[in-house]
């Protein structure tokens, strides 16, 4: 697993030191043991849930570290299992990440990796989305309600020029996402998952100025 995860960091272009490789080992053995009685997330074996989730998230690295400043908040919207927030405050930590998650059991698995991880850039807020009075430089959501459920909800969260980073598949699931979505300026991104055979996007949607 350890190769694994380490090539595909390389093959990313994520200079990935020896203590990220070592809290991402912690977060990943920490998913297996919770996950049996959490039900986190779905995978089938290590490699599946290294691919298809650590790999998965870890590409959206590069895409906001061309386009946002060191220090910027970035609150990850239905956190979960962590996915993307965890994945990246690890790899990211010169931003600082707000993990919104409502359901307590998620809200307890996420604060124990905080500290077993060591997550200095790390807070865990215990609301709904919706109930959340915060303003952020970035939103990031991955595997939640589809954009147009909650496009109010980020547009409130983000700051005067904010972004949001969304997690998405195929363009065409996308296009019809955002048609006729106002008040944002937005981007695609084509993200290469290592060893993943399906496509992946990162959506941008920069907030106009008021």
């Amino acid at each position: 697993m350890n190769d694994l995860l380490e090539d595909g960091l390389e093959r990313l272009s994520i200079a990935a030191d020896a203590d990220m490789i070592r809290k991402l080992e912690t977060y990943i053995s920490e998913i297996e043991l919770f996950n049996p009685v959490y039900h986190l997330v779905s995978y089938e074996d290590r490699d599946e849930l290294v691919i298809r989730h650590i790999l998965d998230c870890a590409a959206g690295c590069p895409v906001i570290r061309q386009r946002e400043k060191e220090g910027c908040s970035v609150a990850d919207l239905g956190s979960g299992a962590g996915f993307p927030g965890i994945v990246l405050s690890i790899l990211m930590p010169e931003y600082r990440f707000f993990l919104i998650e409502r359901m307590k059991r998620r809200v307890d698995f996420l604060k124990n990796v905080v500290l077993r991880c060591n997550l200095g850039n790390v807070e865990v807020i215990s609301y709904d989305v919706k109930d959340v009075r915060r303003e952020f430089d970035c939103v990031t959501f991955r595997a939640f309600h589809p954009l147009y459920d909650i496009i109010g909800d980020a547009h409130r969260l983000l700051a005067k020029g904010g972004a949001l980073y969304a997690y998405k598949a195929r363009q065409s699931y996308v296009e019809a996402e955002t048609e006729g979505l106002e008040g944002f300026d937005s981007e695609l991104v084509r993200m290469r998952v290592p060893f993943l055979d399906e496509v992946r996007h990162m959506l941008i949607l920069r907030k106009k100025g008021e």
